[in-house]
């Protein structure tokens, strides 16, 4: 690499920090809205080494990833990922201007081929504007010095793993993390700067995120029970203690949520998850990648919005069924566990073990 070169990439990473980082310090004053400290379920694993670990990995959730982490490539996708990033234009240009409007940024076609947009608004606009508040909030929480500075690496760290994990071995254009970095994910910061918006998603749709307790595989180097999932529910108007609850990450979810008394709800729900990803078109280079779609339906219960333990059933070849039940729930000994177990194909299961605070557990895996 050509010191030019070098200089340009060290400019666009002050340049992604920056706006990922510092544009959350107008709100150094206001209210939190989407942490609150609390020390059960799925708030109490939430951090910053965590966020990276579940929005990083998120996509070796889908059947056709592997979860060994020899075999993720990443120095081969960090270096597209940069290079695409880097030099924008000339990539879409070869995607082509018409296929990357129209297929990353503005929804035109309700063809699940050529709607690679909805990931776009729903998890990098609005989930990840919510998650860089979140974080935000967790440092000053924290008293951590410099909230804004560190939540700025953090931000741009999950998002560029996470960019760099899904582009695996692939070399060549990739507009996808040029959608998601320079439109979505700084977008989602920047929008969520504003407290009418962090209002509106905090106090009325009661968005809010219950990833999963990643955990380490020492036996088969393999990274478990990862996932970024969103959350929210709007209270039925006419339905005393009833909201309707929309639960989005991998898969979206539609279902009820009914309030049990002391900030206590069980939901139930079902929709479509991500089997497969698989290339749709690929022209001068550069690719097109959509999702084969699945059922899935869940049965969650939480606490003041803070996921306590859910029932996962879906037609994934990883994951049939999954439990997880979040530190809260479970003590031992004074100290406070979350725990969960998966089914796959044939006799394949996983099984971990989480603490409080810790951003990895340790998981069991009986085959590769």
């Amino acid at each position: 690499m050509n010191r030019q070169s070098q200089i340009k990439r060290k400019i666009l990473l002050v340049i992604i920090l920056f706006c990922c980082g510092n544009v959350v310090s107008f709100s150094q004053t206001s209210p939190a809205y989407f942490y609150h400290g609390r020390e059960y379920g799925s708030e109490a694993t939430y951090n910053p080494l965590s966020l990276v670990i579940n929005g990083g990995f998120d996509v070796l959730q889908v059947s056709a990833h592997s979860r060994t982490l020899s075999s993720l490539s990443m120095d081969v996708g960090a270096a597209n990922v940069w290079r695409n990033i880097a030099n924008p234009i000339p990539q879409i240009t070869k995607f082509g201007w018409g296929r990357f409007l129209g297929q990353e940024v503005f929804p035109t076609s309700l063809s699940i081929t050529k709607a690679q947009y909805w990931p776009n608004y729903t998890l990098h606009l609005i989930g990840g504007g919510m998650t860089s508040r979140a974080t935000l909030e967790w440092f000053r929480y924290h008293d951590v010095p410099y909230p804004s500075l560190w939540t700025g690496v953090t931000i741009a760290a999950y998002h560029f793993v996470n960019e760099a994990v899904e582009n695996g071995a692939f070399v060549g254009p990739n507009v996808d993390p040029i959608a998601d970095i320079w439109i979505f994910d700084i977008g989602g910061v920047a929008l969520f700067t504003s407290e009418s918006v962090c209002e509106f998603f905090s106090r009325t749709l009661h968005l809010t995120e219950w990833d999963g307790q990643p955990s380490y595989n020492p036996t088969f180097g393999t990274v478990e029970n990862q996932g970024q999932n969103f959350v929210m529910k709007y209270p039925l108007p006419f339905f005393a203690r009833t909201s309707l609850f929309y639960y989005f990450g991998d898969n979206g979810m539609l279902g009820l949520s009914f309030e049990r008394g002391n900030g206590r709800s069980i939901t139930v729900s079902g929709g479509f998850v991500s089997k497969e990803l698989r290339e749709v078109d690929s022209r001068n280079g550069t690719r097109t990648i959509t999702a084969e779609l699945g059922w899935i339906a869940g049965v969650f219960y939480d606490r003041d919005n803070s996921l306590l333990a859910s029932l996962i059933l879906s037609d994934k070849i990883n994951e049939k069924v999954k439990v997880n039940i979040y530190p809260g729930v479970l003590n031992l000994a004074g100290i406070s566990l979350g725990v969960f177990c998966s089914m796959g194909m044939g006799n394949q299961y996983i099984a971990g073990l989480t603490v409080r605070y810790v951003p990895f557990g340790i998981a069991y895996r009986s085959e590769k």
